[in-house]
């Protein structure tokens, strides 16, 4: 036991001497510092981000069909609004607090209503999913062919921005128990009343069954423009007329308004069709795969690198030769063209890559190994050691291995930068794992997604963060293996 305690002091003690050299060191501390960040960021990523990486959605229920983007494309960072001009830019406005209209309590704050001939007014149970809705009831006691019933809900809302909104979407779900007497349509007002968008057309409704859709505006300037020509107070507009000799009743629910502005987040938003994604939230969710890949692929290649070397330096003769010319083989073929084939062969998966990276990276380090066993099992302690009986295993762990040691931690910091790199270019190149969004996938989408015939100004905050991130994360790799070379290795070290 004693003997344990004293080992376990005696290692602090070596990695208190070490952890004092290295904080000498101003470039290896601060490669350390980024490194630390960047994995704190990675594994924080659940906690600090707002959105999917992947297929970012709105939170909610919209049956319609899936859920709305989170933001319009190459929606510029929202710090632009405090650059000069910036305070007229528009930002992202989702003025429905409660669009399923769940309860009565939000259907009274939120929604207003007035019908002529008919009753208009909240239902708390019949709603799409048995909770709230707004209901209007028409009755014709009389058989009246030519009376006809109306009602009107609005939602109040203000538009505080001087420019108008990149695009917006209206939600809404419908039901009527008589199709050809009924006829809903909606509007965007202003605050006396006047439509400035119309659904033209009846939306298609069905007897006695909800009907759910989207009804969208498009990237059209003309049309939020119009729609939204100045600041001021606005409303959402459901008309429902209802004609006829039958009584007829109509709910509405699951409205909503979501208008998309010019602005959004730290970053901004890709150029990503259909789902534009928040580019914060990649780049931060990127530090896992880059960290991922540059650790496990430098760890794997180093310990088969070391592995490797120790067996073919102490072994020698026929294993030597074999495994040093089976590493020259490897050196000669150029590295990228055959990852490209041996990830189309296989299957363009993250594993699969670490697995490739690992492989084609251990060569160089079991020369060096190699080179350094040669050496230290012709020197007398070793001899010493088989004079007493020593077998080879424990010459090798007790004697070889804490003598090239130092050399492992050097070659794991100085091979990191290089996967992350490979990484990168793969994934640039499109073979990147579909299932995952990387650094490297960003700039693959970007490079595909035609937006560099745009100005610099409308795409620069997609294509540079990504770049900046593989370059600081490579550098804090870089910095920290020339200071452990330093520290490590004996003719580099500085005497004091």
């Amino acid at each position: 036991m004693a003997s344990r305690e004293a080992k376990l002091k005696f290692t602090l003690m070596r990695f208190k001497g070490f952890w004092n050299e290295y904080k000498r060191s101003k470039r290896g501390t601060l490669g350390l510092c980024i490194v630390v960040f960047y994995i704190a960021l990675a594994l924080l990523a659940p906690f600090i981000t707002h959105y999917d990486p992947y297929a970012p959605t709105l939170k909610g229920y919209y049956p319609a069909g899936e859920r709305p983007q989170i933001a319009e494309r190459l929606s510029k960072p929202s710090w632009y609004k405090s650059l000069p001009g910036g305070d007229a830019l528009s930002e992202n406005l989702f003025p429905v607090q409660d669009h399923q209209l769940s309860t009565l309590e939000s259907i009274q704050a939120e929604w207003n209503w007035i019908s002529i001939n008919c009753t208009a007014g909240p239902n708390q149970t019949e709603g799409e999913q048995d909770d709230g809705c707004i209901e209007v009831n028409y009755t014709n006691p009389s058989g009246d062919p030519h009376k006809t019933g109306y009602a009107i809900v609005w939602h109040e809302f203000q538009y505080p921005y001087k420019n108008p909104p990149q695009s917006f979407i209206i939600h809404i779900s419908m039901f009527t128990t008589n199709t050809t007497a009924t006829s809903i349509k909606v509007h965007i007002a202003d605050d006396a009343g006047t439509p400035l968008y119309t659904n033209l057309e009846t939306l298609y409704l069905s007897d006695n069954k909800w009907r759910h859709t989207y009804i969208r505006s498009g990237v059209s300037p003309r049309l939020t423009s119009k729609t939204f020509p100045e600041p001021g107070n606005y409303s959402l507009q459901v008309e429902v007329t209802i004609n006829g000799e039958e009584d007829v009743t109509v709910r509405l629910d699951n409205i909503d308004l979501l208008i998309y502005g010019e602005v959004f987040g730290i970053l901004g938003s890709d150029g990503n069709l259909g789902k534009p994604r928040d580019i914060l939230s990649t780049l931060i969710y990127g530090t896992r795969i880059s960290l991922m890949v540059g650790l496990l692929s430098a760890g794997i290649s180093t310990i088969l690198g070391l592995f490797l070397g120790l067996v073919a330096g102490f072994v020698g003769g026929v294993t030597d030769e074999f495994i040093m010319r089976f590493a020259d083989f490897l050196l000669v073929l150029p590295t990228l063209p055959l990852l490209i084939v041996l990830i189309v062969v296989t299957q363009a998966s993250i594993w699969n890559l670490i697995l490739l990276l690992s492989f084609m990276g251990w060569m160089s380090f079991s020369r060096q190994v190699r080179s350094m066993v040669l050496s230290i099992r012709e020197r007398p302690f070793i001899e010493a050691a088989r004079a007493v009986g020593g077998s080879n295993s424990y010459i090798i762990v007790r004697h070889i291995i804490p003598n090239v040691f130092a050399l492992v931690y050097i070659t794991l910091a100085t091979s990191v930068p290089g996967a992350i790199i490979s990484e990168a270019s793969i994934s640039w190149l499109g073979l990147f794992d579909p299932t995952i969004v990387s650094w490297g996938r960003m700039l693959f989408e970007f490079t595909n997604s035609g937006v560099v015939n745009r100005p610099f100004g409308d795409y620069w905050f997609w294509m540079i963060p990504p770049g900046i991130a593989i370059m600081f994360l490579a550098m804090a790799f870089i910095l920290m293996g020339y200071s452990l070379d330093e520290i490590l290795n004996p003719k580099l070290r500085q005497r004091r």
